[in-house]
Formats: structure tokens, C-alpha cells, sequence
């Protein structure tokens, strides 16, 4: 999966800001989500997410498929993905 290019970003103080260019609407991340946003730039699966966010936050493996899980979804709700 990876974000749609439509979505531009940058990264502000460890979070990134991204603008979705087609509905004008602007986002947030805090540094766990900036660090999946980064992997979405390329075709990413879902346990790479989850393995990334093991090796720099050192969390268990539910815990970061909760995270990976909510932070996809909410990408998907706001239109942020590739379908």
C-alpha cells in the first residue's frame, strides 16, 4: 500500500503536515505516524509498518499492529491511500 500522490507533505519538528491537494484539506502527524507516513512513500506491507515501529519506538508486536491498524484506517476514512 502507499499514499496517494495527490497528498503533498513535509516534515515540521518531527511530525509531518501533509495537504491533500485535491480537497484542500491539511493533516498531522505526531513522530510514530511520520515514521509510517515516510514508508508509505514506496509499496509498503502492513507487518513492515508494524516491524519498523518495533525497531524505534521497542514495543510489542499487538501494540504495533493496533497502531499500524488505526493509523491505516484513518488514512483510508480521509481518502489518504491508494486504493
Amino acid at each position: 500500500m502507499r499514499r496517494r500522490s495527490e497528498v503533498i507533505s513535509r516534515e515540521v519538528d518531527g511530525r509531518v503536515v501533509a495537504l491533500d491537494l485535491g480537497s484542500s484539506r491539511y493533516y498531522s502527524v505526531n513522530a510514530t505516524g511520520a515514521l509510517l507516513w515516510r514508508l508509505l512513500e514506496s509499496d509498503v506491507s502492513r507487518s513492515e509498518m508494524a516491524a519498523a515501529l518495533i525497531d524505534r519506538f521497542g514495543i510489542d508486536l499487538s501494540t504495533a499492529d493496533a497502531d499500524v491498524d488505526a493509523f491505516l484506517e484513518d488514512l483510508r476514512v480521509n481518502g489518504l491511500l491508494e486504493s
